[in-house]
């Protein structure tokens, strides 16, 4: 008995992924996430500053010069779950500089456009390289970093902030002295630099061993079962196969899955044996359970919160953009000069920026997530009805409170996300959620821009059913410590919490 406990005591060491080094080169490693995201995420949420000077130059309306922000939106939010697929067979480094040579291309052909339908096109390629080099930057921080994440990955992440504080006045300058077309140029310049940061996500030591460690026991099992089975008695042969059997239970446990016995184990009271029947199992059935499991559809089986996570990521989404795109344009339809009104960009930008870097100081505190990010989404519906009124100051207020609330509500999500699914599926679970977000990137921007055409370019209108969608937003942050209790549950190391 004393060798058999032993025999799984060795199996759970070797199970669990080592301990990730803090510090050291982690430390690079969020230095160039941050400024990744400062390029890939920052300037390109800057697209009010481009806006008029689209419609002047192309004779577009509303609708349709919003499209270009929708497009980019959605395709880069669409395009993370194939930076997870990716980061998971290639790692964060490869599949990081490859995001960032296709936003690289995207803005470089974006100078010799003709027609504007051909801004769609170059867009989505952006749009695609900044979602799969995105996807990379979080998850190499959650590599390395594990008692220390929530601090690392609010440095990470508030790059997005830097990007968006710096980049209005930087793109205005470049508008004003070499146009639309020359802007972009530069633009496709700065983004390069994104590929060498993430050069600098090189794999880290201990995850990489773990990982290699795993693929040669899959790859070997005849060989580590032979070494074991010299050194086990009978009944300990017999146990060695039970817990191989319980893996396979486990895989399709997490989708939800009957076993052999007709029944669906719980993760909460245990796993039941299960051995395959050749006779009647189906191979394609088969094989589709384990690409169900191994694509993560089994997040929304398991995880109730997950799955609302992802629709508060689709409606927040909405005002967001709205927002963003139809800021200066606002300030500008009550007279402000076009130089005055991109630094309300730049207040939104420093907003974003200490929200990120406070969501990280308020978790490490053990205050409940829910409850101040609900209070966030209030504080944003009440920032975007201030801008009813017609002052200059009473915008910078509502620019800095809503992009402070934005900041934390993206930063939070993530960790949130960390915990609802685990650093394994970690990738992947990001991918689905910056799914939903693409929807709301595209209906966000084209439903804005509706209104604008149906009310007679009333910005009013617009702000007020953003308001609209971030309350709503609140109440269901309230729904999460409920839905944990009635969720079965994703088995997750405590670390990740």
């Amino acid at each position: 008995m004393a060798k058999t406990s032993t025999l799984r005591t060795r199996r759970a060491a070797e199970a669990e992924p080592d301990e990730p080094r803090e510090g050291g080169w982690g430390i690079v490693v969020v230095i160039a996430a941050h400024l990744s995201f400062a390029i890939q995420l920052g300037m390109m949420r800057s697209p009010g500053v481009l806006y008029l000077s689209w419609q002047d130059d192309f004779g577009t309306n509303d609708r349709e010069t919003a499209a270009v922000q929708s497009v980019f939106s959605s395709v880069s939010c669409f395009s993370v779950f194939l930076g997870g697929i990716l980061t998971e067979r290639f790692g964060c480094r490869i599949s990081g500089m490859a995001g960032g040579i296709l936003m690289t291309l995207g803005l470089l052909s974006s100078y010799w456009v003709t027609d504007f339908y051909q801004l769609y096109f170059t867009f989505s390629i952006i749009g695609a390289g900044t979602g799969i080099s995105s996807n990379s930057a979080v998850v190499v921080v959650a590599m390395y970093f594990k008692r220390k994440y929530k601090i690392a990955h609010a440095l990470a992440i508030s790059g997005e902030g830097t990007g968006i504080m710096a980049a209005p006045p930087l793109l205005q300058f470049l508008l004003e002295s070499f146009g639309w077309r020359g802007t972009l140029l530069i633009a496709s310049a700065v983004a390069a630099n994104s590929v060498a940061f993430c050069a600098l996500f090189r794999p880290n030591g201990a995850t990489q061993k773990s990982k290699d460690n795993l693929n040669s026991n899959q790859q070997n099992p005849a060989a580590k079962n032979g070494s074991e089975t010299a050194n086990m008695s009978n009944d300990e042969h017999i146990n060695d196969e039970n817990s191989r059997r319980s893996d396979d239970v486990l895989e399709l446990e997490q989708i939800g899955l009957p076993t052999e016995h007709g029944t669906t184990a719980n993760s909460k009271t245990g796993y039941v044996s299960l051995t395959f029947d050749t006779k009647n199992s189906n191979p394609i059935l088969k094989l589709l359970k384990r690409l169900l499991v191994s694509l993560g559809f089994h997040l929304f089986v398991k995880s109730y919160r997950f799955v609302l996570l992802c629709a508060v990521y689709l409606e927040f989404d909405i005002p967001y953009l709205g927002f963003a795109v139809y800021l200066v344009p606002r300030a500008q339809s009550v007279g402000v000069a076009p130089s005055s009104a991109v630094i309300l960009l730049s207040i939104f930008g420093i907003g974003n920026l200490l929200g990120r870097l406070g969501s990280g100081l308020l978790v490490s505190w053990r205050i409940s997530a829910e409850h101040v990010t609900a209070i966030s989404m209030l504080i944003a519906g009440v920032s975007l009805l201030l801008l009813k009124l017609e002052s200059y100051y009473v915008f910078a207020i509502a620019s800095f409170l809503f992009g402070f609330v934005s900041g934390f509500f993206f930063a939070i999500m993530i960790v949130l996300t960390r915990q609802f699914v685990g650093v394994r599926k970690l990738a992947v679970g990001l991918g689905f959620s910056q799914i939903f977000l693409g929807i709301g990137a595209i209906s966000g921007p084209l439903l804005a821009g509706w209104i604008l055409d149906l009310t007679g370019d009333s910005y009013q209108t617009v702000f007020y059913v953003g308001s609209a969608v971030c309350f709503i937003c609140a109440v269901q942050m309230l729904l999460l410590p409920l839905l944990r209790r009635v969720e079965p549950g994703i088995d997750i190391s405590p670390n990740d919490i």
